[in-house]
């Protein structure tokens, strides 16, 4: 056999093998032994030994790369990815529907769902993009969820699951140059058995769930093909939808089906709240009888026009709801019954726990949530307690067993005194939770320091919680602005630290003091500002940025600073904190809460924030110790165009079509890729196509550069 005859058989050979591994992951058919799978790979793999000038990049021989050295490198997701509320009975999805028509103008408005099983997995996206070479799609990255904005890259470990096309061939003509695709990563139950007969009792791991996770970060992708995960995607991304005018979720879900890649086939159209429940109950009773788990059902409506319209809060559609099952419960008996004090001074009273396993965890604490709860429950130190994971995350008490009520029990008094300060206790008009009220409390400054320097803020690292104990004890910190300013001298005489760890600490603070301005945000932990409220916030409202020279903040020029030198400076494109200081004190409730993903609660807290002088002193504080946010590109441009739907054609003078189409959502205009009644502008450059003529017909306003750049001002 010559390389050309080896090449031919070569191509086959991957053709066959696709066709038998789609037909058993996708479609659950199986055309062929998994021995024969096997074979037709053997043969493939001594073929490009033989002739390593015939591998294909696609190749199904290609699945395992090299290990990789490290951490896993972080990756910006080219759309923004967003969580699902829960919904955990019939009315809430009652609730949701009634909130849904509210919100568009129509109590009668009837809606179409699209359900699917929510598999309990790890959020993927994956990113393909069209090769002129090989006229195919090509598999170029796999990302983590993260924090939303980005995520690790696994491409390498996804790589090794079969069921994921690492290219595939479409219409060139009807699709976009990149395919954006996200879909949940999950073990099956058999491929979890077989891994866990492999490992030593203490290594096992306690559900699909936590292998998927530790299976898809493993640095050693040839770890990760021996596992066998898998995959059922069931989005794509903003700007793929767009460019490819898919108007319903189900056609959204044959898209993604076309290009091969795996959707859950329980996937069902749906028109009534009746139908969702008895689904519902139906997988609720056999999802133990299912190859992979599942914690609920997931509802989107269907019409895509209809989700544009209701669109998002800051961290969730408002057109899609998990109908969870109910969460796993056990029973624990309360040994002790302990107040948490949190960074906004609110009291939290936690159960401490005889040891249980609750959804593959040992749970040890639950959460009594506030007086009225253990009032309500009639809780009781000795108890024994049913306990769940709230949305199967936070554990909480959520019945006592009375029966078993112990007669030595004690009844629990809730205390009028920070059991931190021994301030008076305060509980606010309307609300459940009792505060501590005192700006001196030291459990509330220690809450607020470990915010600050924590992975989605600061992200300052050698601050554990008994370093910054210490620090608080050796009064040489206060509030979090007190980090900016320690020395050398400061920390050297500390138990905690020895020579290495305070230059490293020092040199991790001199690096923090430029941070990026959505993280900053959420640093200063306002109460209802999470990360995604942040970003919103970051992006939306309008920051002045200056030129600031800076502390360069590398490690190399940090190192003489420890001995009192002069650190070398550069200059960032920054935002002071002063100008935060007045952007914040310029707005009102009603101007936040215009902002998609804020509200009036989120509003008026930020203003009530800024409104207290010891926090805009806390600003001007971290001004004099050299902090600077940094703005996201873009994310400062003026809301001139929001509201309004573009359609481009044609070549543009100075402006490249994707230059133009981030103008447009970056001032919250939207983009299309079809031209309709509800387009505002088709943006008409050099040598345009049908879409003038379709818009010239409708009466659409057709605009030329020059205008849009009017407009977008």
């Amino acid at each position: 056999m010559n390389q050309n005859d080896a090449a031919a058989r070569a191509e086959k050979l991957r053709a066959e093998i696709w066709r038998l591994n789609t037909a058993y992951f996708i479609e659950d058919k199986e055309e062929a032994s998994e021995d024969v799978r096997d074979a037709l790979k053997q043969e493939l793999l001594a073929l490009e030994k033989e002739y390593p000038e015939i591998i294909t990049p696609d190749s199904p021989t290609q699945r395992v790369g090299a290990p990789l050295d490290g951490r896993l490198p972080k990756i910006a997701h080219l759309t923004p990815k967003e969580s699902l509320t829960d919904a955990f009975s019939l009315e809430e999805l009652q609730d949701w529907i009634e909130q849904m028509q509210r919100a568009l103008g129509k109590d009668d408005t009837t809606f179409d769902f699209l359900t699917e099983l929510k598999i309990d997995g790890l959020n993927v996206t994956l990113i393909y993009q069209f090769d002129s070479k090989s006229a195919k799609y090509s598999l170029v990255r796999a990302i983590t969820r993260g924090n939303g904005i980005e995520g690790e890259d696994v491409t390498h470990t996804v790589k090794t699951i079969e069921s994921v096309p690492l290219s595939f061939a479409l219409d060139r003509n009807n699709y976009p140059d990149v395919i954006e695709v996200s879909g949940e990563v999950y073990l099956p139950k058999a491929a979890l058995e077989e891994l866990n007969k492999q490992l030593p009792a203490d290594q096992q791991f306690a559900n699909p769930r936590n292998a998927a996770a530790g299976t898809l970060r493993q640095l050693d992708p040839e770890v990760a093909a021996s596992r066998k995960l898998a995959i059922f995607c069931y989005e794509l991304g903003r700007q793929t939808t767009e460019e490819l005018d898919i108007q319903t979720q189900d056609e959204l879900m044959q898209t993604i089906a076309e290009c091969g890649i795996p959707i859950n086939p329980e996937l069902k159209l749906l028109h009534s709240l009746e139908d969702i429940d008895e689904l519902y109950n139906k997988f609720q009773e056999q999802r133990d009888k299912l190859p992979y788990d599942i914690d609920g059902v997931v509802v989107k409506i269907n019409n895509k026009q209809t989700q544009k319209d209701l669109g998002s809060t800051a961290k969730a559609p408002r057109w899609a709801r998990a109908y969870k099952f109910p969460a796993e419960q056990k029973t624990a008996q309360i040994l002790d019954i302990q107040l948490q004090v949190g960074r906004t001074g609110a009291i939290t009273p936690v159960a401490h726990l005889s040891p249980t396993q609750l959804a593959g965890t040992t749970v040890t604490r639950a959460t009594l949530h506030n007086a009225d709860e253990i009032e309500r429950l009639d809780v009781r130190i000795g108890d024994t307690v049913v306990v769940q994971k709230a949305g199967d995350i936070i554990p909480e008490v959520v019945e006592v067993l009375t029966n078993l009520r112990p007669e030595d029990s004690r009844t629990f008094h809730f205390p009028e005194h920070c059991p931190s300060c021994e301030a008076v206790l305060v509980r606010p008009e309307g609300e459940a939770v009792h505060r501590c009220p005192s700006d001196n409390c030291t459990a509330v400054r220690q809450e607020k320091i470990e915010h600050l320097v924590s992975r989605y803020a600061f992200n300052i690292e050698g601050f554990g919680k008994e370093t910054i104990e210490e620090l608080l004890e050796s009064d040489l910190v206060c509030d979090a602005a007190d980090i900016f300013f320690l020395q050398y001298e400061d920390l050297i005489s500390l138990p905690l630290f020895k020579e290495k760890k305070t230059e490293n600490v020092l040199s991790a603070i001199a690096g923090a003091k430029q941070v990026s301005l959505d993280r900053f945000l959420f640093a200063l932990g306002i109460r209802h500002i999470g990360r995604e409220t942040a970003e919103v916030l970051a992006r939306r409202l309008s920051w002045p940025t200056e030129t600031l020279a800076v502390e360069s903040g590398n490690v190399s020029a940090a190192q003489p600073t420890l001995f009192g030198e002069q650190q070398e400076s550069v200059e960032v494109h920054g935002i002071t904190m002063q100008a935060i200081c007045d952007t914040l004190q310029n707005q009102t409730v009603d101007d936040l809460s215009a902002i998609d993903g804020v509200g009036s609660k989120v509003a008026q807290s930020l203003l009530d924030w800024i409104t207290e002088e010891d926090n805009r002193a806390l600003l001007h504080k971290m001004q004099n110790a050299g902090v600077v946010a940094l703005q996201q590109e873009g994310s400062h441009a003026a809301q001139t165009l929001t509201g309004k739907t573009f359609v481009l054609t044609g070549t543009l003078p100075r402006l490249s079509r994707e230059e133009a189409k981030s103008m447009i959502k970056d001032r919250g205009g939207k983009v299309s890729s079809s031209v309709s009644k509800k387009t505002d502008y088709l943006l008409s450059g050099d040598d345009p196509g049908s879409k003038y003529q379709k818009a010239t017909e409708l009466g659409v306003e057709i605009i030329d550069e020059q205008k849009f750049i009017e407009l977008a001002q």
